[in-house]
C-alpha cells in the first residue's frame, strides 16, 4: 500500500503538489480566515465560496495529471480558478483594510463594531472594480484568448451588459453612497418613516450597496428596504435629539367635554406621578406637558409631552404609559372613550317625529 501510495505521489510534479496542499489548507482554514476578514454577516456565502473554488482546483489538477498529463483547456481552467480564486480572497483582504481605516468604530453591547462610512464603501467599489477587471483579463490571457481581448469583445460585452441593467443597480448604489454621506442615518439608530399605509419605527441594523436592512421595533422582525425607495420615504431619524432633554414624544386622548381642563390635567399628573414611583422610563426632571390640541365636535383632544432618550424602547414606554394612564381615568371616573354625539343627535330627531307627527289628510268627499 505504501509502495502504491508513493508511486502515485511521484506521478505529480512538485508545483501541483503544492497547488493541492495549498488548497487542502485553505480549505480547512476558510471559516477562520473569513471570519477575520469579514463580520458574520453572508459569512457562511463566503465560506462555501471559497471551499468551492478549492474543491474545484484540486479536481483540476487530479484530472489533469492522471488523465492528461498535458498542457490543455483543463489545465488553463485550473489555472483561471486560482486567479479567481485570489481575486476573491485578496478583494475580501483590502476590504478588511479599508473598512479598518476608513470605517466607524462604534460599541454595541461591549462589542466593538466597524460600519460602513460613505469614503469606506466607496473606496471598496473601487477596489472590487479594478479587481474584477484584472482577474477577468488574466483569465483571458491564460486561456489563450488574446485575439478576443484585443478586440475588446469580454470587455466591450461586460460593459453593454453593465449598461443595459444599470436601472436596476445604480439608483441604489448612489442613494447608498448619499445616505452614508450625509451620515443622517448610521447603524444603530432609530428611524421613523412610512412605508405605503404603515407607519415604521425600526433600527438601522446594516447599510449595504444595494439596500439597508432594518429590525422593525414593533414585531422584531427584520426589514429590507431598497436604497433608492429609502430616500423616497423620508427618514425621521430618533436618535439624533433636537435638544438636550431627549426625544420629545407624545400620547394623544379624546375626552369628553363633560370634564373640565383641570380635572384632565390633575389626571394626567397623578398617572405620571404613578410611573415615576414605579417605573424609570422618562426623563423624570422634566414634568409632563399636558395641553389642549384641538376641540373637535364630539371630544376635546388632549396631548401629553414627556421626554425619553432610550429610543429603542419607544413603543414599549408608550404602551406603559398608556395603561398607566387608563387606569388612573378609571380611578377618576374620566372615560377615555370619545363621545359619539352624532347618535344623541339621531335620537333627538327621532323623538321629535315622534312628538309631531305629520297632520292627517281630511278624507276626500264622496259625490
Amino acid at each position: 500500500m505504501t509502495e502504491i501510495l508513493s508511486a502515485f505521489i511521484n506521478n505529480f510534479d512538485q508545483l501541483n503538489l503544492f497547488i493541492i496542499g495549498a488548497s487542502l489548507v485553505l480549505f480547512i482554514a476558510a471559516r477562520p480566515i473569513c471570519r477575520w476578514l469579514s463580520d458574520d454577516d453572508g459569512l457562511s456565502i463566503r465560506i462555501s465560496m471559497m471551499r468551492v473554488l478549492n474543491s474545484l482546483i484540486i479536481l483540476g489538477v487530479l484530472a489533469d495529471e492522471l488523465l492528461l498529463r498535458d498542457e490543455t483547456l483543463l489545465s488553463k481552467l485550473t489555472y483561471s480558478l486560482i486567479v479567481i480564486y485570489f481575486a476573491v480572497v485578496g478583494t475580501q483582504f483590502i476590504n478588511f483594510l479599508i473598512h479598518q481605516r476608513f470605517g466607524k468604530v462604534r460599541k454595541s453591547k461591549s462589542k466593538r463594531q466597524v460600519s460602513d462610512t460613505y469614503s469606506s464603501r466607496g473606496l471598496s467599489l473601487f477596489v472590487a472594480a479594478v479587481v474584477t477587471v484584472v482577474a477577468i483579463v488574466s483569465c483571458l490571457r491564460i486561456l489563450g484568448l488574446n485575439s478576443l481581448l484585443e478586440a475588446g469583445g469580454a470587455v466591450g460585452i461586460i460593459g453593454i451588459f453593465l449598461a443595459m441593467t444599470q436601472a436596476s443597480w445604480a439608483p441604489d448604489i448612489i442613494s447608498g453612497l448619499i445616505i452614508l454621506n450625509s451620515r443622517m442615518a448610521e447603524e444603530g439608530d432609530v428611524v421613523q418613516f412610512n412605508m405605503g399605509n404603515r407607519n415604521i419605527v425600526a433600527s438601522i441594523f446594516k447599510t449595504k450597496v444595494f439596500h439597508t436592512e432594518f429590525l422593525d421595533l414593533s414585531n422584531n422582525h427584520r426589514l429590507m428596504v431598497r436604497n433608492a425607495k429609502l430616500r423616497d420615504y423620508g427618514l425621521q431619524n430618533l436618535s439624533r435629539f433636537a435638544s438636550a432633554k431627549g426625544l420629545r414624544e407624545r400620547l394623544l386622548f379624546n375626552i369628553g367635554y363633560a370634564h373640565s381642563q383641570q380635572e384632565v390635567t390633575d389626571m394626567m399628573n397623578r398617572a405620571f406621578a404613578e410611573i415615576d414611583k414605579s417605573e424609570s422610563l422618562r426623563e423624570h426632571q422634566f414634568e409632563p406637558e399636558v395641553m389642549v390640541l384641538d376641540t373637535g365636535d364630539y371630544a376635546v383632544e388632549w396631548a401629553v409631552n414627556y421626554y425619553i432618550k432610550d429610543v429603542k424602547q419607544l413603543l414599549k414606554i408608550k404602551q406603559i404609559f398608556r395603561s398607566y394612564i387608563l387606569a388612573e381615568s378609571v380611578r377618576s371616573n374620566i372615560s377615555l372613550a370619545t363621545p359619539n354625539l352624532q347618535i344623541n343627535q339621531v335620537s333627538v330627531d327621532q323623538g321629535l317625529l315622534k312628538e309631531s307627527p305629520l297632520p292627517k289628510q281630511a278624507p276626500e268627499k264622496i259625490s
